[in-house]
């Protein structure tokens, strides 16, 4: 039977795992364009490379692993094709989330407004205290930057029923801006 039981103590205080485990290594995405989708995490999200594979090498499909703060991502071309995310789904799931402080999410807002990646938020999550942003990289793969600081509550949406998100609207074409001709 699920335990629906919350654990003890704060979101940061992570219980011991019964077999060992230390967390996630990697998270990784389909992406249709590998050079645009680095550009995208770079410029969006800060994120730093540090593995790449694949590139003029037979039998290795093309992918890039990178830093995004604590979290290492891998982008790639999908092996099979065709498995990308699907860039109409209105389901939460899947996506991946970045954490921040109060004032780096409101940094984010300010960041992603200024590259013209539309995002929604920041929404509350009654009853927990986080508070989120939520857009889409150019394949439709969907992020999230999520605050658990102390943060205006006459600032936010909620987020549940009722008030969902239309991540429809969140679709875009983001392109890296031309490198400066010299």
């Amino acid at each position: 039977m699920l335990n629906l039981n919350p654990a003890t103590g704060t979101r940061h205080e992570v219980p011991p795992n019964p077999f060992g485990l230390t967390g996630m290594d990697h998270a990784a995405l389909a992406v249709a364009d590998v050079e645009r989708s680095v550009r995208f995490y770079e410029e969006a999200l800060g994120g730093r490379t540090y593995y790449a594979t694949g590139f003029g090498q037979t039998g290795r499909t093309p992918h890039v692993f990178m830093h995004v703060g604590t979290v290492l991502l891998q982008v790639g071309y999908p092996n099979d094709g065709r498995t990308f995310a699907d860039r109409h789904s209105q389901s939460h799931w899947p996506h991946v989330a970045f954490g921040a402080s109060a004032a780096v999410l409101d940094r984010m807002c300010e960041h992603l407004r200024a590259m013209g990646v539309p995002f929604s938020g920041p929404r509350s999550h009654p009853p927990v205290d986080a508070v989120s942003i939520y857009f889409k990289d150019p394949d439709g793969n969907k992020l999230e930057v999520c605050t658990w600081d102390p943060y205006p509550v006459e600032r936010t949406e909620p987020l549940g029923p009722g008030h969902g998100l239309d991540w429809e609207t969140l679709n875009h074409d983001w392109r890296p801006a031309p490198a400066p001709a010299g």
